[in-house]
């Protein structure tokens, strides 16, 4: 059987890369946004960042901020009905996974209204058109949503979380700039690198796994182990590698899926509102421990985690130790959000 590898048309990287936008939407002939941004980074103007480089380029816009942390199908039916009174023709997706995933659910069903209920999303959906035009801009080192195949849908009926999967959502455009993400606290900065981690660490254990993804996911593994503490502490390096380490692992994951710890995270958070991070963070390490002798890898990861300290963080928070590694006791905080 043949590999697939699905990734954006075009991506930008590095400080500075939301100047880009401007010929981007000119390039591919576009002319009104359709800016969706969850409340808070609208409120302390990490959205008005990229809005006012649209502002400068005369370039017209709206805003949709009916975004919740884990977006929910209300969300996303609410924004097909604002969509198409807007005359948008493309998306600005501002945030972390919750506002690219709306994005992506919104400009699936706009071209493929079939799926209008949402629910029918789920899993691999038989869609025919792919999404209205997206530009991604993450605003957290974490979901890679700018770069996967993948969203996440919340039912809040069913209190559940469901996976959807379609090469056809893939943003056309990602905007990878650090200096969108230099406003993440500490706490959130170091829930979100786990998430990263998860992805490149599951990733490289997965069945799917092959030369190619495993490639992006040593690389990953190896940028986030040494970046995510300098980027909790607000490092502009720091930021830049992790903005770098988490859109690797999302290049690889993305097209070979994930495993159990990223399954039961979405219940947690679908059941009790859990940050998907956080959840990630306190499963890894069990399952770590549970698939180590089927996957015959984790010493392979440990080596690309150099010293060890941020598989620690994990490792701490599980209550599980391995005890042929000596890992530092300097866990990144990631415990800390937990225990408050």
């Amino acid at each position: 059987m043949a590999n697939c590898i699905t990734l954006n048309q075009t991506s930008y990287h590095g400080a500075g890369a939301i100047q880009s936008i401007p010929d981007e939407v000119k390039a591919h002939g576009l002319t009104k946004a359709f800016v969706c941004s969850d409340p808070d980074l609208i409120k302390f103007g990490v959205t008005k960042k990229v809005t006012d480089v649209l502002e400068a380029a005369e370039l017209e816009y709206e805003i949709y901020s009916n975004i919740k942390p884990n977006p929910t199908i209300e969300n996303v039916q609410t924004g097909v009905a604002a969509f198409k009174k807007s005359g948008a023709d493309y998306f600005i997706a501002i945030g972390g996974g919750s506002s690219m995933d709306t994005a992506k659910a919104i400009g699936v069903i706009i071209n493929n209204p079939d799926f209008e209920d949402v629910r029918s999303l789920e899993g691999v959906a038989p869609t025919t058109k792919p999404t209205v035009p997206i530009i991604a801009v993450p605003t957290t080192a974490g979901t890679a949503a700018e770069v996967t195949i993948n969203y996440v849908i919340k039912d809040d009926e069913k209190q559940r979380k469901f996976v959807c999967v379609d090469p056809k959502d893939i943003p056309v455009v990602a905007i990878v700039d650090p200096d969108m993400m230099s406003s993440m606290p500490y706490g959130l900065t170091a829930s979100t690198g786990m998430d990263a981690l998860t992805h490149a660490i599951e990733g490289y254990i997965t069945k799917g796994a092959w030369e190619m993804t495993d490639m992006f996911h040593i690389k990953a593994i190896e940028v986030i182990s040494r970046s995510l503490r300098a980027a909790c502490e607000n490092d502009p390096k720091g930021r830049e590698d992790m903005a770098l380490g988490q859109y690797i692992a999302g290049m690889g994951f993305s097209n070979v899926g994930l495993g159990i710890v990223h399954s039961m995270a979405h219940a947690l958070g679908a059941v009790y509102d859990t940050p998907h991070g956080v959840a990630n963070a306190i499963l890894l390490p069990t399952v770590m421990a549970y698939n180590a002798d089927a996957t015959g890898t984790i010493d392979h990861v440990v080596m690309y985690l150099g010293d060890g300290k941020i598989l620690h963080a994990a490792l701490s928070l599980g209550q599980v130790t391995i005890s042929k590694y000596n890992y530092s006791t300097e866990p990144v905080r990631v415990v800390n959000i937990i225990g408050d």
